[in-house]
């Protein structure tokens, strides 16, 4: 299926027509998509043995991508990038992925708020995405980390006290961000990604503290340009796959498969040959993928699009393979978890995200149980407890919202009530879209 991109700010009405957004606007960073794609189900189960864990994924689409973003050729010793990530691509260059978050009950708030306790206002793109010059210039994000946006981080990597008017610049000194590192304050991420982790057969480690941070070691992608040149780095190797590049209508129009060279890495590369003939429409995969090390590696990814859905196993050690990035399982353990599903359809932050839920490694009063077995690696079929989940479009509801106009926010400044008290999943996508329509009409 061929997608389109609306160009233009239109304002529709809340029963959009099927495959229709409710409302664009560029210059906000708005994009509240249709009911098509503003919510669906993610299939959760888990299982662990001795040494290790792993957690199963299936997620239904009839348009799933595993293309990203590339260099194209234009001529004249041009290449231009394609695949924005932001709002549908207007080519479809965005890949799907499905992440999760794991916190060890060092969170406080995280077991009622789930993902939303990260989302700030001043994160990249939202209405009140911090201008980048702002964040280069800041010490921290801008000129230690080299950083030009704002993204996920936990409350208690500020020093504002009034959650209601946390800044996204108000960042804890070093020693304090160390101390809460020490102290497993920070939440640990995993993410699949069906471009860049997929075909490496390793999810992303990661965490976030005062920023969505990696884990540490060499991540599995880099960058594949040459800024000297002002080119690739690297290109096809046609040994290996027949070609130098891939062609641009074959890409657009989806035509290389899972098993095809739709990507590139050190395994099916050589150096990039500025001497070939290269014609107008070539493409080059932007992303280059290699062999990751230490604990940015440690979680092995299987599976893929099968039967039209993504069926994935990711599996990791039950201890964890950095204690300053990572969190231990145990059996007897119980963790809260959230999850997110980003798909090439809608891009970046217009994707969905799962209520906090809870995770028990053999433990039965828990959303999701984790069953123990003989060898994870063998383990499928009757030996797996599934857990359905709705996902839903997260709107702009940031921590700061929560805390002041949302309707609810003196129960959530009370500490006693979650999302689940409040909220029916299947109706709390609704709210959150005449939210975010009422806060852009402001």
């Amino acid at each position: 299926m061929r997608r389109t991109l609306i160009a233009t700010a239109v304002a529709l009405p809340l029963l959009a027509m099927a495959g229709e957004p409710l409302l664009v606007d560029p210059e906000r960073n708005v994009y509240i998509p249709g009911a098509d794609l503003d919510h669906g189900t993610l299939r959760v189960a888990a299982t662990y043995d001795n040494e290790q864990f792993r957690i199963h994924y299936e997620y239904a689409t009839d348009d799933p991508s595993w293309y990203h973003q590339y260099w194209v050729y234009q001529g004249d010793g041009e290449w231009k990038r394609y695949g924005s990530g932001f709002g549908p691509d207007e080519h479809g260059l965005y890949e799907d992925r499905i992440s999760m978050l794991l916190d060890d009950g060092s969170i406080d708030g995280f077991n009622r708020y789930g993902g939303w306790m990260t989302a700030h206002d001043g994160m990249r793109a939202l209405t009140s995405a911090v201008d980048a010059d702002a964040v280069r210039a800041h010490p921290k994000l801008g000129e230690a980390l080299g950083r030009s946006d704002v993204r996920k981080y936990i409350p208690q990597s500020r020093t504002t006290e009034e959650p209601a008017e946390m800044s996204w610049d108000a960042i804890r000194d070093d020693d304090e961000l160390d101390a809460l590192q020490d102290d497993g304050v920070f939440l640990d991420l995993w993410q699949w990604r069906a471009h860049r982790s997929h075909p490496m057969g390793v999810a992303d480690n990661g965490y976030v503290l005062h920023y969505r941070l990696s884990s540490e070691g060499r991540g599995m992608f880099t960058t594949n340009w040459d800024d000297d040149a002002g080119q690739p780095a690297y290109m096809l190797d046609p040994e290996v796959t027949g070609k130098r590049a891939l062609n641009w209508e074959r890409l657009v129009n989806r035509e290389y498969g899972q098993d095809d060279p739709y990507f590139i890495s050190e395994n099916n590369s050589v150096a990039f040959d500025p001497e070939h003939d290269w014609q107008v429409g070539d493409v080059i995969p932007q992303r280059f993928l290699r062999a990751p090390s230490g604990s940015r590696g440690a979680i092995a990814a299987e599976g893929g699009y099968e039967d039209g859905a993504w069926r994935i196993r990711l599996t990791r050690s039950l201890e964890a393979p950095n204690p300053k990035d990572s969190k231990g399982l145990e059996e007897g353990g119980l963790y809260n978890v959230a999850f997110a599903v980003h798909t090439g359809q809608v891009g970046a932050r217009w994707h969905q995200v799962s209520l906090p839920q809870t995770l028990g490694v053999g433990v039965d009063e828990a959303d999701i149980v984790a069953v123990r077995v003989d060898d994870i690696a063998t383990a499928e079929g009757d030996a797996l407890r599934w857990t359905e989940l709705p996902v839903m479009y997260p709107g702009q509801a940031t921590w700061q919202w929560l805390h002041s106009d949302h309707p609810g926010a003196e129960q959530v400044r009370s500490g006693e009530v979650s999302i689940h008290d409040q909220h029916v999943a299947e109706d709390l996508r609704g709210f959150i879209i005449a939210e975010e329509i009422q806060l852009l009409e402001r």
